[in-house]
Parts: C-alpha cells; sequence; structure tokens
C-alpha cells in the first residue's frame, strides 16, 4: 500500500499538525512579550543594551528552541514513516518541511527584531531631544561670535571663528554621540531590510541593500559622510561581503 496506506497517512497527518502547533507557539511566545516590551520600551534612556538582551532570550525561545524540538520530533517520524512502508520520496518531502518552517521563523524573527530595535531607537531619540536644544547658539570661547555647529553631530570638531580667528574645541554630548550607534544604525538597518530580505535568495541584491543602508547613514550622519562612503564601496567591490 505504501504512501498511501491509512498508516502512512496518519503519520504524516500527526506530523503537519505538530508542525502547525510548533507555529502558533512561536506566535504565542512573542505575543506574550508585547505587553512586557512596550513597558520596556516606555522606560528606556539613552542606549538600547536591554532590548540587545531580551531579543537575545526571545531569539533562544523561539527560533532556537522552537528548531530544537522539530529537529527531535523528525527524527522520530522519519523511522515511523519508513517503518510502515513509506517511500523515500514522501520521507524527502516530509523531512523538508523543517527547512522551511525554520527558514520561516528565521525571517519571521528577523521581521520582529529589526521592528523592535527601530522602536526602542525612535524613544532614545525623543528622549535625546527632550535633552538637546536644538535652537541653542554655538559661541566662540574668544569674542561670543556665532559658530556653524550643527546640535547633533557626532564628532568633535576644530573651528576658526571668522570673527576672531579663534579656534574652538566643540565636543558634542555623549548622548549625542550615542545616537549614531542606539539610533541611526537601527533606524537605517529598517530602511534597508526589504532589500536584506531580498539578499537571502537573490545574492544581486545585497548591493542594493549597502546602498540603502550606507545612504541612510550618509545622510543622517553627514559628519562621517566620507567615512561611511569608503565603508560602502569596499562592501560593493569586495567579493566577501557579497557571499
Amino acid at each position: 500500500m505504501g504512501n498511501s496506506s491509512p498508516e502512512v497517512q496518519a503519520i504524516a497527518e500527526r506530523w503537519n499538525g505538530f508542525l502547525k502547533k510548533i507555529e502558533a507557539r512561536y506566535y504565542e511566545v512573542l505575543q506574550q512579550t508585547e505587553a512586557p516590551l512596550d513597558g520596556v520600551i516606555g522606560n528606556i534612556q539613552y542606549d538600547n543594551v536591554i532590548i540587545h538582551n531580551i531579543a537575545n532570550g526571545l531569539k533562544n525561545q523561539t527560533v532556537t528552541q522552537l528548531s530544537e524540538k522539530v529537529d527531535v520530533a523528525a527524527i522520530k517520524v522519519e523511522g515511523e514513516l519508513k517503518k510502515a512502508g513509506a517511500s523515500s520520496d514522501l520521507v524527502y518531502g516530509e523531512r523538508n518541511k523543517i527547512h522551511v518552517l525554520k527558514n520561516w521563523m528565521e525571517i519571521e524573527y528577523l521581521k520582529f527584531e529589526v521592528g523592535l530595535f527601530a522602536r526602542a531607537a525612535n524613544k532614545i531619540l525623543e528622549n535625546v531631544k527632550k535633552h538637546i536644544d536644538e535652537n541653542k547658539m554655538h559661541r566662540c570661547t574668544q569674542c561670543g561670535a556665532e559658530l556653524p555647529i550643527n546640535v547633533f553631530s557626532f564628532m568633535a570638531i576644530n573651528l576658526k571663528c571668522d570673527s576672531c580667528g579663534s579656534v574652538n574645541t566643540y565636543q558634542p554630548d555623549d548622548r549625542v554621540k550615542a545616537l549614531e550607534y542606539y539610533v541611526i544604525t537601527p533606524l537605517a538597518e529598517e530602511a534597508a531590510f526589504s532589500e536584506k530580505l531580498k539578499a537571502r535568495t537573490d545574492k544581486g541584491a545585497m548591493k542594493e541593500y549597502y546602498k540603502k543602508y550606507y545612504g541612510y547613514l550618509m545622510d543622517n550622519v553627514p559628519d562621517k559622510k566620507s567615512y561611511y562612503e569608503r565603508d560602502l564601496n569596499e562592501r560593493l567591490t569586495n567579493p566577501m561581503f557579497m557571499m
């Protein structure tokens, strides 16, 4: 009777039901974190370290642990199918469902994680803007003339005063400097995420991901535009980054 036997069909049906439960459990774990995460993000100040820790823990509970459960169950199911007389093609097809599910979980978690870090980034940016006076005038320490300084500058710079010729050193606030890593980078990742997903199956899309990602950084961190341009060019021309 082979693949059409009631025993083989029952095993396959039970296996498909198990995979559906794994998928449901994945959603359940993340849904349970919605309210707690709202509270955590609401209390974030100027860094996202706690979000990194939470994200690592959630990935372990979802992608890692659920994948391990599927692997263990698959060994048992494969043995049962072979014992029941299922063909090699059917056994292979049922086993391949593991890879489909794992890939789905990986992509879904990437979407969740990118969104989570973007939410945290926007909260940190909001906090910094409350702390920094964007209309603050930066003046020469010698003559008091206004200096052309961007409040959201990420680097210490030396500026010569046009009025008296003295050189002033501007040191940006630590919280402003932290924006580059805790805010701008996660938002750049969010902006280029669709291209990153395409690059999982189309390596040609990796170049578009880099262009969009670094384009966002250059637009939002003008002080370091030349640095990002060099980094972008290296990734576009070095085959290692396209692998």
